[in-house]
């Protein structure tokens, strides 16, 4: 899949997500809510692709990354997507901030046929997106919250692939 700016996204690292993505939708109906639990193959994954993202279009990403995905909501909004919203951890501070991601894996589940990446509200940090720190009662509670208020959210930073339609 090409990216906004027509460079690809590691064919491997893409392939491994679209891959792990209709692994895990498989058998689920389309508008269910479902689990994905931090150790989930598909979150180290999802680290380590959004960071490359990020990176590519964004400068001040260079040097960060992300360390921890939390999923607060996991929804099969397709046959082949999911939407997935939560926290992540920036690595060079290990705080936390929010996460809304929309993935639709293609037919053959070797590539991603689309995806809507928003990360960040304004906070500190190097970025101007950390929040709380990790392992805090308030990192619980910023994860906690954050589906009651992902349609009021005003997104530091959002890639949308050229293949995404709204749901």
């Amino acid at each position: 899949m090409k990216e906004p700016d027509g460079r690809r996204v590691a064919p491997s690292l893409e392939a491994h997500v679209a891959s792990e993505l209709s692994a895990l939708l498989a058998g689920i109906p389309v508008g269910s809510e479902f689990t994905v639990v931090p150790s989930a193959s598909l979150c180290f994954s999802l680290e380590l692709f959004l960071s490359q993202l990020l990176c590519r279009s964004h400068s001040e990403w260079r040097g960060e990354s992300l360390d921890g995905i939390f999923v607060a909501r996991a929804r099969k909004t397709g046959p082949l997507a999911a939407q997935l919203a939560g926290t992540c951890i920036l690595i060079s501070d290990q705080t936390v901030t929010p996460f809304s991601i929309e993935l639709a894996s293609s037919p053959s589940g070797d590539s991603l046929a689309s995806y809507r990446v928003c990360v960040g509200v304004p906070g500190t940090g190097r970025l101007g997106i950390s929040g709380p720190g990790c392992n805090t009662h308030a990192a619980a509670k910023l994860l906690a919250g954050i589906t009651t208020r992902l349609d009021r959210i005003d997104w530091s930073y959002t890639i949308v692939s050229a293949g995404h339609h709204p749901h």
